[in-house]
């Protein structure tokens, strides 16, 4: 199943979430962006995300993981992936199936929990 999980803020902050018979996997959250930027509604993220509306990067962080970003025009950070991918393509596939799972949770709109998860 895909679920988005709004923060307690109730906007800017979010996780989509494909949840299993044996756990669940952050695909994406709401990103920290470097200066702080980023969407003001998870609608909003969620929407750019399935739409891949940005420009994406891949970057190993300091433990030798990779993580991708995806950033709008204004330089806000729309979304980023958990730092946990060993290499940059397994990132990048990940991205994909985000995008995917995006899709799925906001195809028509509105907030869904009761999708199958996506791979």
């Amino acid at each position: 199943m895909i679920k988005i999980v709004p923060g307690s803020d109730g906007g800017a902050h979010w996780s989509l979430i494909c949840c299993t018979s044996v756990g669940a996997d952050v695909l994406a959250h709401a990103g920290t962006g470097a200066d702080g930027r980023r969407c003001e509604h998870w609608q909003e993220a969620v929407e750019r995300l399935r739409d891949a509306a940005g420009g994406l990067t891949v970057r190993a962080t300091a433990d030798g993981h990779f993580q991708w970003t995806l950033v709008g025009d204004d330089e806000a950070t729309i979304a980023e992936s958990p730092p946990v991918y060993r290499d940059a393509e397994s990132c990048r596939r990940s991205f994909a199936a985000a995008r995917r799972a995006a899709r799925e949770a906001v195809g028509n709109g509105e907030l869904m929990g009761d999708m199958p998860c996506v791979p």
